[in-house]
């Protein structure tokens, strides 16, 4: 079979700009830090009091069909992929599931379809059992997409935080947004996965969770973020250098002086990526018959749209695109890294992904 591809991508963001400034001063408990000086983002995209997640999700999707070649009614897979579930406003959708609701919105009749979650996760979690499901031969192509309401959890932070040090602070980087891509199998050899890799380290599970809020009808998040930081640093480094060379990479581009043209990590905070950055390709050099490695280009658009959980490495991806940042033939390296600890590696060849 030949690899899968990014066929289309499409994004909705809301309209709605609030800056770290604003989000700070409805606090009564400011944290002892800068908030922006800190994570970088200035802003984030609010939901307006009339969208939910079904809503951005469905506008992200009738985006990509819009850069399609595929019509709703070719669509073999439908995989609804958030955290949020937000449907009529503000009630959480479990059943029907959301996929359905959206196949039926769209017209993608044929479709299989159904919903998973994994934390921030989730999009590149459906991408990879789309994947599979295409190397089963179950279905040819599919659309995977995500619709995240997720500032729920930041309007829950403003009100619940008491004290100067507070397991909800990460909760006040987050953005709303839709994103969602089809996919199908490539062409040729000059797009496409080359690369799609997932492990969980469970045992970090307890280390940030959701859960109903008290005093807010959404959902609170609390995450230790320094215990979080300290496991990946232990892991991902030694996650991302074994599965480039398990997958045969590195000894294919070993001439190309740069072969990882761009890598877009999860966007929670930009010194916490420019660093994490620097310390998985720096183990990755300690390669021995690595002779001269250039490192690849992070890619970041959380100083405009902060945390966008499950949507975020697409968020920057329609960006890139969008400012003609990355063009076809580029090589991407996405690098999900979600509570659970779930980290994973994505890398693929860029074809003519139009926004």
């Amino acid at each position: 079979m030949s690899k899968s591809r990014f066929e289309s991508i499409g994004c909705y963001m809301p309209e709605k700009v609030v800056t770290s400034k604003e989000l700070l001063a409805k606090m009564e408990t400011k944290p002892l830090f800068d908030l922006e000086e800190v994570t970088g983002i200035k802003n984030r995209r609010y939901r307006s009091k009339t969208e939910d997640s079904f809503q951005l999700g469905l506008a992200a999707a009738k985006d990509c069909l819009k850069h399609s070649n595929y019509k709703a009614s070719d669509i073999e897979a439908v995989i609804w992929t958030s955290i949020t579930s937000f449907k009529n406003v503000s009630e959480f959708q479990y059943e029907p599931s959301m996929s359905l609701h959206i196949k039926n919105e769209l017209g993608a009749n044929k479709a299989i379809n159904f919903d998973i979650s994994n934390a921030c996760a989730g999009m590149l979690t459906g991408v990879y059992i789309l994947d599979n499901l295409m190397r089963a031969g179950i279905v040819k192509n599919g659309l995977v997409l995500s619709g995240e309401c997720i500032t729920h959890v930041a309007d829950t932070a403003v009100k619940e935080i008491t004290e100067p040090i507070d397991d909800q602070f990460a909760s006040l980087t987050v953005g709303d947004s839709g994103t969602a891509v089809i996919m199908d199998q490539s062409q040729n050899d000059e797009e496409g996965f080359e690369l799609i890799e997932f492990l969980t380290f469970a045992e970090c599970a307890e280390l940030c969770f959701g859960m109903p809020s008290t005093q807010n009808p959404g959902i609170a998040m609390y995450a230790k973020a320094v215990d979080l930081h300290a496991e990946s640093v232990k892991r991902v480094p030694n996650f991302i250098t074994k599965v480039l060379e398990k997958s045969g990479l590195i000894d294919k581009y070993i001439n190309i002086r740069k072969p990882i043209d761009f890598v877009i990590p999860h966007q929670t905070a930009l010194k916490v990526m420019i660093a994490g950055v620097k310390d998985v390709f720096s183990h990755v050099k300690k390669i021995e018959r690595i002779k001269d490695f250039e490192m690849p280009e992070l890619l970041a658009y959380i100083q405009e749209f902060g945390n966008t959980s499950s949507t975020s490495h697409f968020v920057v991806l329609y960006h890139a695109l969008k400012d003609k940042v990355l063009k076809p033939g580029n090589t991407v390296l996405m690098v999900p890294h979600a509570s659970g600890i779930s980290i994973g590696a994505f890398f693929f060849r860029l074809g003519k992904l139009k926004v």
